[in-house]
């Protein structure tokens, strides 16, 4: 039968932009592991079948944007990601952006605030960029470890904000691996809790993720309002002003709003 050649045209066109994408979303599921990582952990999170995986990594160590530990087999960003990362972030107002809203918001608070960034292809967050308050105690956020998005202020003003096919599958996944300092409730009752943290526009958390710590934050937006991360203020519960909730939450998503518009213009808006 003969074929169509816009049709075999299209089809070719429709392969190379699948596989572009699953080279792109190779590479942030690397960065995003902040380590090196397994093979079989890089395909599982990808959701990729091994072959694909292995294929893609293969263009990608020969062309430097990916190596591999010759003694583990263990894979992380080549120095080709790395120069394009490090082009990329000095272009833009971003990460200044972000260390001027935390400093607005110790000076403001009097309490340490932090940003997190979304973790997409592993479905996780990590703490970035953390400034501490002046009181003599306050907490330290490990900047070396992926967390859980249904514990915490930090991980649920992000978890609030993503699709609800998305939410489902990382709470059935997770549900039953306790890693925060209370238990998940079903289904319908977390749902509904994630309701009012987009309704309330914030999340703040007693005791959830880490004994005896009370943070309050907001979602990061960026283009398609897809929520790239968050920030907040973190403190230790005794120091926790329940009649200062609303102006913490009021204070966190103000900088989240201009931090959401920042996002969203970083390509098109760079610095001057």
């Amino acid at each position: 039968m003969p074929t169509n050649p816009s049709q075999d045209s299209a089809k070719a066109g429709e392969d190379t932009s699948s596989s572009i994408l699953r080279g792109i979303a190779t590479l942030v599921a690397l960065a995003e592991a902040g380590r090196p990582v397994a093979f079989g952990v890089l395909a599982s999170a990808l959701q990729m079948p091994p072959s694909t995986v292995h294929r893609i990594l293969r263009s990608l160590c020969q062309s430097g944007y990916a190596v591999q530990d010759p003694t583990t087999g263990s894979y992380s960003p080549g120095s080709a990601f790395l120069r394009a990362a490090t082009l990329f972030c000095a272009g833009t107002a971003f990460p200044a952006t972000v260390e001027s809203a935390l400093a607005a918001m110790v000076e403001q608070s009097g309490e340490s605030a932090f940003y997190g960034s979304y973790l997409s292809e592993m479905q996780r967050f990590r703490f970035l960029v953390q400034i501490y308050s002046e009181h003599a105690v306050h907490y330290v956020l490990r900047k070396d470890k992926n967390y859980s998005l249904l514990w915490g202020a930090s991980g649920r003003s992000i978890a609030a904000f993503l699709p609800e096919k998305t939410l489902r599958a990382i709470y059935e996944r997770e549900k039953m691996e306790p890693q925060g300092n209370t238990p998940l409730p079903d289904w319908t009752r977390f749902n509904k809790e994630m309701a009012s943290i987009r309704a309330a526009g914030y999340c703040t958390t007693y005791n959830q993720r880490f004994e005896g710590a009370h943070a309050v934050a907001a979602p990061i937006m960026g283009s398609h309002r897809r929520v790239v991360g968050c920030i907040g203020i973190s403190m230790p519960s005794d120091r926790r002003d329940e009649g200062k909730i609303e102006e913490l939450g009021a204070l966190v998503m103000r900088w989240a709003q201009e931090l959401s518009f920042v996002a969203q213009c970083a390509i098109d808006k760079p610095p001057a």
